[in-house]
């Protein structure tokens, strides 16, 4: 069995850019960077930022992060309309689109790379910005300043261990970290294994201040609830980890604590979920009771967009589901990001008796008593009392969860306002087992997705 060193050593050379594309990397950056400032426009400078920038990205990673700077004084609707000229100038004759983060930017494919031109302000201090992206340059320049060779390929190996058991990103979908805050965890503990042992002593509301910019007890009011706290070095009033779910953070924690134990390259690399056989699909789904919903995937928007108003849209379902008294147990998210979205649904029971018993006020409340009594006219049986309480029978509206998210979906049509309307009205549809069934076959993603939620287990025990 290999040791831990022999581990770490095997993961870095699989993970690390051969220097064929460190240099395909750079020429490009330079030839955009280059391309940019010779032309005529309002911006003063440009500058490559990311991990590219800093060599902590990962083999195969070949984002491209160029961000060019505008003038503090430059109006908000001059520097937006000059970001996406130069955007679309430098993408001319090639595949781009107009995405929207704080701001519009222009991002595409140039020679295989994804390319973002991404408007920013130069301003003298990232305490100062005019828009969110200002403090790339700042975190960009204060990592370059901070980092050793070594580091940057512990921070690769850290990157990769939370890529392998899906929790990296800061993307609303991953709920977890940015490389940022990879390279500033190595920063503060010296190395991979280091920050692992400490990751798992970590408790909720961990504090993490580089630079001592705030007290402890400040940082924990000022960012009440979070779970893990890091103080961005170069603007005291953020917390960059802020994206970091509970959930994501606990496991991290467990995770750590389970490699410390027992260091495997599953760690790094995670391992491909094989579909389920439809036999034994068949039979998980008998001991279940799953409803979901299928909703179109809305064309041209950005994906941390979407994923936000989807885990928006799952809670308003279940929250609905569960007003109609069926009680929703777990609940997941999948989609493929081209054409299907589809919330999964796992209740205590899919069927409800026909009627439901209803406890009003206590008799000796007069006035909330003839108001509960003529709220309710149509009764099944009642009105008795019951230990003091008015108490009634009535029929429900929905017995069955089904048609519950039928009703559901075509009031959404009408009310929904963002892109998840087009999404509802894109063949949106309710699917029970049978629909689920038909859907694992005819689509690897889904069954994969599918598989690992009805296994129920974290991928790194």
């Amino acid at each position: 069995m290999q040791g831990t060193r022999e581990i770490l050593q095997t993961a870095l050379k699989k993970i690390t850019p051969t220097n064929k594309e460190k240099a395909a990397q750079k020429k490009l950056a330079e030839k955009i960077i280059s391309d940019i400032m010779k032309s005529e426009g309002k911006h003063i400078d440009v500058v490559l930022c990311g991990s590219i920038a800093r060599d902590t990205h990962l083999r195969g990673d070949n984002d491209l992060d160029i961000f060019v700077l505008f003038p503090e004084k430059l109006s908000r609707a001059e520097f937006e309309k000059e970001g996406l000229r130069i955007g679309k100038k430098v993408f001319r004759g090639k595949k781009w689109e107009k995405a929207f983060s704080e701001h519009p930017y222009i991002r595409g494919v140039i020679n295989g790379f994804d390319v973002e031109i991404v408007p920013s302000y130069k301003v003298s201090s990232a305490e100062l910005l005019q828009s969110a992206v200002d403090r790339s340059p700042f975190h960009n320049k204060y990592l370059l300043g901070k980092m050793s060779t070594s580091d940057r390929k512990e921070a690769r190996l850290l990157k990769q261990f939370l890529k392998g058991i899906k929790a990296y990103g800061a993307d609303i979908k991953a709920s977890s970290v940015p490389g940022y805050v990879v390279e500033l965890l190595i920063l503060r503990y010296g190395s991979f294994t280091k920050t692992l042992k400490a990751i798992a002593e970590w408790k909720q509301g961990q504090v993490i201040d580089l630079e001592r910019r705030l007290d402890e007890k400040v940082s924990k009011k000022k960012f009440k609830d979070a779970p893990l706290i890091i103080v961005d070095p170069v603007d005291k009033n953020r917390n960059v980890a802020a994206a970091l779910s509970l959930n994501q953070f606990s496991r991290i924690i467990a995770a750590a604590r389970s490699f410390n134990r027992k260091p495997e390259l599953k760690f790094f690399f995670g391992k491909k979920q094989k579909p389920w056989a439809i036999g034994k699909l068949r039979k998980m789904l008998q001991k279940k009771e799953l409803i979901a919903v299928r909703l179109g995937y809305p064309k041209g928007a950005l994906s941390d967009i979407v994923w936000g108003q989807i885990q928006r849209f799952a809670k308003k379902t279940a929250k609905h589901i569960e007003m109609n008294e069926f009680r929703v147990l777990r609940s997941k998210a999948w989609t493929d990001e081209k054409n299907a979205i589809v919330l999964v649904f796992e209740v205590e029971s899919r069927m409800l008796q026909k009627s439901t018993r209803k406890a009003g006020p206590f008799v000796t409340d007069e006035k909330n008593s003839e108001a509960f009594l003529a709220k309710h006219p149509l009764l099944v049986a009642g009105p008795r009392i019951e230990n003091g309480r008015w108490v009634i029978e009535v029929l429900r509206k929905f017995t069955r969860v089904e048609n519950v998210l039928k009703a559901f979906l075509k009031k959404e049509k009408r009310v929904e306002k963002n892109y998840l309307k087009k999404a509802i009205n894109k063949g949106s549809r309710v699917l029970e087992e049978e629909n689920l069934v038909k859907l694992f076959k005819q689509n690897r993603e889904f069954a994969e997705f599918f598989t690992t939620y009805l296994k129920g287990e974290e991928e790194f025990l």
